[in-house]
């Protein structure tokens, strides 16, 4: 349960915090996206990897909270210091597949002992 609850918090802030800067170029005033056109792309893989893994890998209900969760966060903090945000979207989603590929090494060294 808490593995669950972990991997929905690490979804959440990965694409919350990279949310702003991944829209910014879909709306009017784009010329800050080309002053700051690598941030915007980090927070744009970031971004996706996060969506994509949020589809793929949770359950209905998890999908539903780490977007609202998301969402809030996106809309709490502002684009003042974009580094810095997407610097910490980039080690949650870091964060995320780490636990990710622990998880499923244990999962399958349990089917490997029970001898399915």
């Amino acid at each position: 349960m808490l593995q669950l609850v972990l991997t929905c918090l690490l979804l959440s802030v990965a694409s919350g915090l990279s949310m702003r800067r991944f829209l910014l170029p879909y709306f009017p005033g784009g010329d800050l996206a080309e002053k700051s056109a690598p941030v915007t792309i980090v927070a744009s893989a970031v971004f996706l990897a996060a969506i994509a893994f949020t589809v793929s890998d949770q359950e209905l209900w998890a999908k539903s909270v780490i977007l609202m969760l998301g969402l809030s966060l996106a809309a709490m903090f502002d684009d003042a210091r974009p580094r810095l945000t997407i610097a910490l979207s980039a080690v949650s989603l870091a964060a995320y597949l780490g636990l990710r590929s622990i998880s499923q090494a244990i999962q399958l060294s349990r089917k490997q002992i029970s001898g399915d």
